[in-house]
């Protein structure tokens, strides 16, 4: 009898004591027998290494790494998806539960159909531990297949919302396509894209993920996921990225900026970048166009302050609103922000600024 394959599960946590235990009893608790299972703690303050510690001492299957700084939210995920060598691999997070035959049942589902990059399940939301909060709907499950690449995208970009769709058990080989994740709001939403066009996303309709309290406001998630963020700095710096400020924009765009670089011919890039703007607009138009209008709210605010900075950080904050307002432009063209982009190109114009 062929040895079943291994799938790498790799936790990572951070000041995650009140939770990690329960998650990580949840991962050895799986039906599915060949798991490497890996704890990343990740520069940990509170009581977790020692929680840590206790599990590999008890458990000779586990190993440990031990990340001396935080390094945010983003690199955490980064490790999940990179550490270990097996043909497959679950990132894992240390607040959710997975049920005991989840891995089994993806894993089942990733063998019988060779083109599947990832499977996941369907999910539910708790407190504590036994209190069910509410039940992702059907439609948040993912069903990217067939053989174009670019229909499979479409379907993510279409219909991906809810973290079940995203914690799966993943086919390193296509995963190992997969560009890095880049410190952009909805690099979830852009990962699955590109992972989409490396082979299927499917789904078992058991739930057996199992949710810890629910989502984050997007507007949360999008100031985590900065560069800043990731080294405590703060958002308001005037060398601090400004795309944070408009996270649904920064989403579609950022898809844009994912397909132009996909290993497609040109056309076919040139024609999934048109496609993001198109989908997304068709689900978010509304909190688009709101998210163009506060910008251009805050932008007489933001480009005074580069009228105001020496050289070095006044070309500096001009680039960085100039990736927002591109960003808009290309997602909601019909906020007009030319007269601001116009303001900064004049700023980077005056060859002998000084600051005031």
């Amino acid at each position: 009898m062929p040895a079943l394959p291994i799938v790498d599960v790799n936790l990572f946590v951070h000041n995650g004591a009140a939770t990690v235990a329960t998650a990580i009893e949840s991962v050895l608790a799986q039906t599915w027998p060949a798991l490497a299972i890996t704890l990343i703690d990740d520069g940990s303050t509170d009581a977790t290494p020692a929680i840590l510690r206790d599990y590999a001492d008890r458990y000779p299957a586990i190993r440990l790494v031990r990340v001396r700084s935080n390094g945010g939210a983003i690199a955490a995920f980064q490790r999940g998806f990179w550490f270990g060598d097996a043909d497959f691999v679950l990132p894992k997070s240390a607040d959710d539960l997975i049920g005991p035959e989840f891995i089994e049942a993806c894993v089942t589902e990733l063998l019988a159909y060779p083109d599947c990059a990832m499977c996941h399940a369907a999910g539910l939301v708790f407190v504590d531990e036994d209190e069910v909060r509410a039940c992702y709907p059907p439609e948040h499950r993912l069903l990217a297949v067939g053989p174009d690449p670019a229909t499979r995208a479409r379907h993510v970009m279409e219909r991906y919302t809810s973290s079940p769709g995203f914690w799966g058990v993943y086919r390193r080989a296509a995963l190992d396509r997969v560009a890095p994740i880049r410190a952009r709001a909805g690099w979830d939403h852009v990962l699955l894209a590109e992972l989409a066009l490396a082979g299927e996303i499917r789904h078992v309709p058991d739930v057996l993920y199992w949710r810890r309290d629910g989502g984050k406001p997007v507007l949360t998630l999008a100031r985590a996921a900065t560069e800043q963020a990731r080294a405590g700095l703060p958002l308001d710096d005037t060398l601090a990225e400004q795309r944070w400020r408009t996270p649904l924009i920064t989403t579609a765009y950022a898809h844009q900026e994912m397909f132009a670089a996909a290993r497609l011919p040109h056309a076919g890039r040139l024609a999934l970048m048109r496609d993001a703007a198109t989908i997304f607009r068709a689900r978010w138009l509304r909190e688009l166009r709101r998210e163009a209008v506060a910008l251009a709210t805050t932008l007489p605010d933001l480009i005074a302050q580069t009228a105001h900075a020496e050289a070095t950080e006044a070309r500096w904050l001009a680039r960085t609103i100039g990736d927002a307002i591109t960003a808009a432009a290309a997602i909601v063209p019909e906020v007009d922000l030319t007269l601001f982009r116009l303001e900064l190109a004049a700023l980077a114009g005056e060859p002998n600024r000084v600051a005031a």
